[in-house]
């Protein structure tokens, strides 16, 4: 699965798009395709999703493009910064910057949130640039191209002037003339044998542009054909996508409310993602909204030019103005996301929305990235619309909904959502009980891979028990896929825990490493736990930092069933002949 994306030129060494993939339903069934991009200097990175394959190359292109403004803007300011007359501009920007956190809510308000359906409809022309040729296919300086890209024509190659018997005869004096005839007709014969030669090359130089030119006309229709297909494909993708959102299929209310999103425009630093799902029995749309972090929010008061030190100063808000700033802006995302879906459901096909307002940051106390929700609530469209957004308090509003959050949101506390993750999922079986059956005689890297997942299973079922949480087994697949998920109840550690179980005899290698990690994030998972019997190689481990996963060899988990109860052993080359034999 390929896709040309045009990327702004001001991002090009800048920006890391990944191949495509695809994302998967709780059920296990494909449910979109997925792309992730990054732009590292300004810690921008977003995974963009459609359920359309046709869809995606303009979304990601859409979001290029703002970040392409967002990197025009940061290297404008980085320029600014090293002139001492830019304190202006720059106190300018910061004011600027601060007042628009105060209007996050007003600024919506007056924008239709309904998708305009015609705004996603292609319209660009087929265009080629003369470098997109390839210069090896000939003489490609010598072709003419107008400014769409299409060949019009060739210069001929340079004609010499034809000899003449008086040309060459000039060329003698007066007595040459008299007594050397012969050898003026000789030279005369050379020239005009030479010209003729030259007249010949130049024919096939003109022939063999006039074949190059005929390749690229026919290889630019070619291209434009190709590209009108698709652009016709992703046309028709659209109206079908439009056509299902008015018959309110599920999944099109889930890609429409994407829409809405996407089209909310946000201050530069605000992250914009958020993972939806729509409950058809109860109308009720779900979104987990990454929010904006206190270190991540504008903080700037003014700026000053200390001329001794030749630098520029910053000043900050005080403590308390941040800690009042920050609520206040957590607050009207909260409010006015509920309000763009509200408005936006043109087909009545949402009863209510529950909104978990997610802050991703480093834990200072243990170095690592944690994702917590810090507020949550559950709104009813009826309800809601009957407010007047133009003169309330967001917090009030919200606390009015009854949501639920911690009394100071700076201090990042985590709380339980009201809405909790979904764990309905078809895949789960019932899991057997082998945990009693193992004692010491038993070597677990020669028992059946199946008994050996369902024993994984109960060793974390137990593990997780003591805090409330749960673990279910997924249908056997001996092919490495998912062999359990554990639901963590915990507000801090936990979540969704993708679990794979390998028993194995050989080392485990990075690939298998690899494979998790994308099952994790396929699966919105948390983390990702690998349990085998033997041990992981370096590059395994090395893979492994910094990462969501951890890694348990044959010790470990010896060591983890001990704990609960239960002796086994692990022999490697007794195993081996077992299952050799």
């Amino acid at each position: 699965m390929e896709i040309d994306i045009a990327i702004p030129a001001i991002l090009t060494d800048h920006v890391e798009v990944s191949s495509i993939y695809r994302n998967y339903n709780a059920s296990g069934n494909p449910s979109s395709y997925g792309v992730d991009i990054e732009l590292e200097e300004l810690g921008l990175d977003r995974s963009i999703k459609s359920r359309e394959f046709h869809l995606l190359g303009g979304k990601i292109e859409s979001t290029l493009k703002t970040w392409a403004g967002k990197f025009e803007r940061h290297l404008q300011k980085e320029h600014l910064k090293a002139r001492s007359d830019s304190v202006g501009e720059m106190n300018t920007d910061a004011k600027e910057a601060l007042s628009a956190l105060d209007g996050i809510l007003a600024a919506t308000l007056d924008v239709d949130d309904a998708v305009d359906w015609a705004t996603l409809k292609r319209k660009d022309s087929f265009r080629r640039r003369r470098e997109d040729y390839d210069e090896a296919s000939g003489e490609i300086a010598a072709i003419g191209f107008n400014n769409y890209g299409r060949p019009t024509g060739f210069t001929p190659a340079e004609r010499p002037d034809q000899p003449t018997l008086e040309g060459v005869t000039g060329e003698f004096g007066f007595f040459s003339r008299l007594f050397l005839k012969r050898k003026i007709t000789e030279r005369f014969e050379a020239r005009l044998n030479d010209w003729r030669s030259q007249v010949a090359s130049c024919d096939s130089t003109d022939s063999e542009r006039s074949k190059l030119h005929d390749r690229l006309v026919q290889d630019f229709e070619t291209r434009k054909a190709a590209f009108e297909l698709e652009k016709e494909a992703d046309n028709k993708a659209v109206d079908e996508l439009r056509e299902r959102y008015e018959h309110a299929d599920n999944s099109a209310i889930e890609d429409y409310c994407d829409l809405v999103l996407s089209n909310s425009t946000y201050p530069d630093s605000f992250p914009q993602s958020w993972e939806l799902e729509y409950r058809a029995a109860s109308k009720m749309l779900v979104v987990d909204y990454d929010l904006i972090s206190p270190d991540e929010m504008p903080t700037v008061d003014s700026y000053r030019y200390v001329k001794a030190n030749d630098e520029i100063v910053a000043k900050e808000i005080s403590k308390a103005a941040h800690k009042k700033l920050y609520s206040s802006v957590i607050y009207q995302i909260c409010i006015r996301t509920l309000h763009e879906l509200f408005e936006a459901d043109v087909v009545s096909a949402i009863d209510s929305v529950a909104f978990n307002g997610i802050v991703t940051c480093v834990n200072p106390a243990t170095g690592i990235e944690e994702s917590k929700a810090i507020l949550s609530i559950s709104a009813s469209k009826d309800e809601f619309l009957a407010f007047d957004l133009a003169r309330v308090d967001p917090k009030a509003t919200f606390k009015h909904l009854k949501g639920v959050a911690a009394a100071s949101l700076i201090d990042l506390t985590a709380i339980p959502p009201v809405v909790v993750l979904e764990k309905n999922d078809k895949r789960f079986i019932e899991g057997r009980e082998i945990a009693d059956s193992v004692d010491s005689s038993v070597n677990l890297a020669a028992m059946s891979w199946d008994d050996f997942e369902h024993l994984v299973r109960e060793l974390f079922e137990r593990e997780f028990a003591s805090n409330g949480g749960e673990v279910r087994v997924t249908q056997a697949s001996s092919d490495g896929g998912v062999d359990a998920i554990a639901f963590d109840p915990d507000p801090i550690r936990g979540g969704k825990i993708v679990i794979q179980a390998k028993r194995y005899t050989n080392t485990v290698g990075v690939a298998a490493v690899r494979d998790l990690y994308g099952t994790v994030m396929n699966e919105g998972a948390t983390k990702g736990i690998l349990v085998t019997t033997a041990d992981y190689g370096k590059d395994s481990y090395e893979f492994a930092k910094e990462k969501p996963i951890t890694l348990l060899n044959g010790s470990n988990l010896l060591a983890l069933l001990e704990k609960h109860g239960t002796k086994a052993r692990i022999n490697i080359g007794e195993a081996k002949k077992v299952l050799k034999g």
